[in-house]
């Protein structure tokens, strides 16, 4: 098991050679293209590519986040994540609740100058401004690593026009300590419990964001009729 350290020093070496112009969707998903190249030995390196899906940003509880925010990505890569959470930085993460799974990953292995080939990579990305694509440079065993570093970086760089954005459209008004975009989707996830199924999901939510004690009268009012 890797250090903390260890993990942060893998983050500090990560090198974004290339950075999108194009932000992340404030209501909508946004598919991020990714290309990793690390080094290995005798003047080979592993090239990278996937495609990370980022769905539309939502106000979450940080209970929840905690728990939800990162699907099938490895243990290092979740150590680093939430030691971020915990620091002053994270709380834009909680806040915004951009949830991360990754998918569509693939690799091969190649020979020569690893910048030469990545700065390449890096102008090809420059002529597709549409595109969401980064251009990254991090050590093999923790390229997991790396690749939340870049997504950080690009979390940072949307997030004040995603909050402008939100906050035009009043979801960070508070309700009872809890944000108005929250109780608006509890408020439709209980009108839509029309089933035994929709009700128990709701309820597990409710448990996940840490809200179920406040709402457990109207829920059990609810599961009552399906019983």
């Amino acid at each position: 098991m890797p250090t903390q350290n260890e993990l942060w020093f893998a983050a500090r070496q990560t090198k974004i050679l290339y950075m999108p112009h194009k932000l992340l969707e404030t209501f909508g998903e946004t598919v991020v293209n990714y290309t990793l190249l690390s080094a290995l030995e005798n003047d080979q390196f592993r090239v990278r590519t996937g495609v990370v899906k980022a769905v539309r940003p939502k106000i979450i509880t940080p209970h929840y986040w905690a728990s939800q925010a990162l699907e099938n990505f490895g243990e290092d890569a979740k150590k680093y994540f939430e030691d971020i959470l915990s620091r002053k930085e994270g709380a834009a993460i909680i806040q915004y609740g951009l949830i991360f799974s990754k998918e569509s990953h693939a690799e091969e292995t190649a020979s020569g100058n690893l910048l030469d080939t990545a700065e390449s990579l890096a102008k090809q990305g420059q002529d597709d401004l549409q595109e969401v694509r980064g251009i990254l440079v991090g050590a093999d065993e923790f390229w997991e690593v790396s690749l939340i570093f870049f997504l950080r970086a690009l979390v940072e760089q949307s997030a004040p026009v995603n909050a402008r954005e939100m906050a035009g459209h009043g979801l960070f008004n508070m309700q009872n300590g809890v944000p108005f975009a929250i109780r608006q989707e509890i408020s439709q996830d209980f009108q839509k419990a029309t089933t035994r199924e929709a009700a128990d999901a709701l309820g597990d939510k409710l448990r996940e964001y840490g809200l179920f004690e406040e709402y457990e009268d109207q829920f059990f009012n609810l599961y009552s009729t399906f019983c």
